[in-house]
């Protein structure tokens, strides 16, 4: 799958081809967060695009030019006779899906783009995103089932909307739902569930494995440290609503000037915020399904543990540890900051039975060599998993380990003694064809050739050769100079 930017900040055109694992390289201010903050802008309104007015409109266009009646009308006849059926052949399905993405990438790039960064439309005029999902296998599938249950009801009801494409005809049908347990369901409901399936059967499984992408962004270091802050800010904005509401009955409901003294955050750093504030309600979800026994890869880089305790998190020693602590999460270490959000991420939403594009903005920050190679080896572990990887990233450690782990792919003699002495495993082998490697460079994307060897990455290795240069010839003057002596 490939997205093509255009006028994104510091790119001019740039695109980029997700592998299982995607990495950017570059110096600084050549765009790589741009793309990473754009892209998951793009994918992760996926939800809300396709359920809210714009899906809506967009159906019932599709109906009126393939003749299929009035969105309404369906939805009544689904709901009365249990099913509801209409032509259309594989041509004219194609056809509207690609209007779909077509029309999905316009409305990004026009409204979009300014809302992820949070900055004005102006800034961002002539932005743009396309996407080309033509290689996508997901795009053979031809049914799909949903559930029926709305979030707000506390008793499930079952039911599952399921669709089918015959190759002539569109056939969408209820199961295990009678029409008594229907009655909960409003005309308008019903009509929404219809309208998002059938968005999401048009698209044929397409963006299916970047469905609810999550995204570390270069920022998440310091949420630990001010959310105390953060949520002050936000329950006095709440304050002082509350207070104008009471003072003067002629104000308008919703008074934007008390939000005028918040800072203004791109949209993954808003998300990341919203998911530290949720790490106590998950610890307290999962707190009988999930051993405290073990430690998590992240731990086992920090040597400690993660605890959380009412609404704070905190780091302990490892059982092992003779020294021993127990210190809030403020106290620790940049890279525990760091890595804190990781580690939350893994434990609680990370699921081995779900794919996800997981999005990192240099996961190096803070971390010492030995460990940005360990986690070279976990973000190949997450690929194995059947998860797709971005990062961008000035490391050229991970770099190199991710070339390692390139080169465990070939067939050598004791290749398996070899693994084992070294401290590999299957699990962190990839292989040239998972891998898509890119420098960020003169306001696009250069890709960077990968082989058996690993990936050739020139950002990395003209300044490595420059710097040893450089050192060489010191060296040599010095030595020079004892010798004159």
């Amino acid at each position: 799958m490939k997205f093509t930017f255009e006028n994104l900040g510091p790119i001019r055109k740039a695109e980029l081809e997700l592998g299982d694992l995607t990495i950017i390289s570059g110096r600084n201010n050549t765009g790589k967060t741009h793309i990473a903050y754009a892209l998951y802008g793009f994918l992760n309104g996926f939800d809300r695009q396709l359920s809210g007015s714009w899906g809506n409109s967009f159906v019932e266009n599709c109906f009126a030019r393939i003749g299929a009646g009035p969105v309404e009308e369906a939805t009544r006849r689904l709901r009365d006779d249990g099913q509801v059926r209409w032509d259309m052949s594989a041509e004219l399905r194609e056809k509207e899906r690609d209007r779909l993405v077509v029309e999905m990438a316009a409305e990004y790039s026009e409204n979009g783009i300014s809302r992820t960064f949070n900055a004005s439309r102006e800034y961002f005029r002539g932005a743009s995103l396309r996407v080309d999902y033509g290689d996508e296998l997901f795009l053979r599938n031809s049914s799909l089932s949903a559930s029926l249950d709305p979030i707000e009801l506390f008793d499930p009801i079952g039911g599952l909307i399921n669709w089918k494409h015959d190759g002539g005809q569109v056939i969408v049908s209820l199961a295990d739902i009678t029409p008594e347990e229907m009655r909960p369901l409003s005309p308008a409901y019903l009509k929404r569930v219809f309208v998002r399936t059938y968005l999401r059967f048009l698209l044929g499984g397409a963006f299916m494995f970047v469905q609810n992408p999550h995204i570390f962004s270069s920022a998440r270091h310091t949420i630990p440290l001010f959310i105390s802050e953060l949520d002050y800010v936000r329950n006095q904005v709440v304050l002082s609503m509350q207070f104008k509401e009471r003072e003067s009955n002629d104000s308008s409901p919703f008074d934007i000037e008390p939000l005028q003294n918040i800072s203004s955050y791109p949209l993954p750093v808003h998300d990341n915020i919203d998911f530290y504030r949720r790490i106590s309600r998950l610890a307290e979800a999962y707190r009988d399904d999930i051993s405290e026994d073990s430690a998590g890869p992240i731990e086992e880089m920090l040597r400690g543990r993660f605890k959380v305790v009412d609404d704070s998190v905190r780091l302990t020693s490892s059982p092992d540890d003779v020294a021993g602590f127990d210190i809030p999460l403020h106290l620790a270490s940049s890279s525990t900051w760091e890595l804190s959000s990781l580690h939350f991420f893994l434990k609680y939403i990370f699921n081995l039975d779900v794919s996800r594009l997981i999005i990192i903005d240099e996961p190096e920050s803070h971390l010492d060599t030995t460990n940005q190679i360990r986690l070279a080896r976990l973000l190949a572990e997450l690929v194995n998993a059947g998860n797709r990887v971005l990062i961008t990233t000035h490391s050229d450690y991970i770099v190199k380990e991710v070339n390692n782990l390139i080169m465990l792919s070939s067939g050598f003699a004791r290749k398996e003694e070899t693994m084992e002495r070294l401290g590999y495993r299957e699990a962190d082998v990839l292989s040239p064809g998972q891998v898509r490697a890119y420098t960020a460079e003169g306001g696009g994307l250069i890709p960077n050739k990968v082989d058996e060897y690993g990936i050739q990455m020139p950002v990395f290795d003209q300044t490595i050769d420059d710097i040893n240069r450089r050192a060489r010839e010191l060296y040599t003057r010095i030595e020079r100079e004892k010798g004159d002596e």
